[in-house]
C-alpha cells in the first residue's frame, strides 16, 4: 500500500466513513423510540431492495433494532391498524410506503439524529 497511496486513502476514507455510520447508528438506536426505528428501517430496507414487501419477521427485526419481540410486535400491529403496512407471516408488506415516510418525519427528531 506505501506504492499506492491512493488506495490507502480510499480505504481510510471508508474507514472513517464506517465508523461513523457506526457510531450514528448506535446513537440513533437509544434517542428515537422504537417506532422511529422500525418506520426508518422498514423505508430503509425497502428501498434497498427496491420492494414494497420484505421478508423479515418479528424476530428478525427485533434481532435487527435490539428491541424486545413484543415491542416489534406491539409496533407492527400499531403501523397495521393505521393501514400502513400488512402482516403476514414471515412478511411485511408496505402499502402506503409515502405514509410511512410521512409518519416517521412527523415522529422523529432532526434528520441528523442531534437532541434538540
Amino acid at each position: 500500500m506505501n506504492e499506492r497511496p491512493e488506495i490507502r486513502e480510499h480505504i481510510s476514507r471508508h474507514v472513517q466513513a464506517l465508523t461513523l455510520h457506526c457510531a450514528r447508528a448506535g446513537f440513533c438506536g437509544v434517542w428515537h423510540d422504537r417506532e422511529e426505528r422500525l418506520a426508518s428501517w422498514l423505508c430503509l430496507a425497502s428501498d434497498a431492495l427496491d420492494a414494497n414487501v420484505l421478508p423479515v419477521t418479528h424476530e428478525y427485526l427485533s434481532s435487527m433494532l435490539g428491541l424486545p419481540r413484543p415491542g416489534v410486535t406491539e409496533t407492527l400491529v400499531r403501523f397495521a391498524e393505521q393501514r400502513l403496512i400488512r402482516k403476514m407471516r414471515g412478511l411485511l408488506q408496505i402499502d402506503r410506503k409515502r405514509r410511512v415516510s410521512r409518519t416517521l418525519l412527523l415522529l422523529s427528531r432532526p434528520a441528523i439524529c442531534v437532541p434538540s
